[in-house]
């Protein structure tokens, strides 16, 4: 074997074991991508729910006006200052 024959094959094995370690650094992200996938996912339904149960609490039925929207005046405890 020449010299120039040794060093390819150092630089082949160098090469190689950066391709394992990219590919090991490749695997983890995509398990990391997955999982913010799910939470984005997750959160995404959550404010969905949120988001209609709110447009039916607050938009549905007749227009009130706001006096008529929260505790009445004598529901109200007072204030002790």
């Amino acid at each position: 074997m020449t010299e120039a024959e040794r060093e390819l094959d150092l630089m082949v094995a160098e090469l190689e074991s950066e391709v394992r370690r990219m590919r090991v650094n490749n695997e983890t992200l995509e398990r990391n991508l997955a999982a913010v996938q799910a939470e984005r996912d997750g959160l995404k339904e959550a404010m969905e729910r949120i988001l209609a149960v709110s447009r039916v609490a607050l938009w549905d039925g007749r227009p009130r006006r706001t006096k008529e929207v929260g505790p009445s005046k004598q529901d109200r405890p007072e204030c002790n200052d």
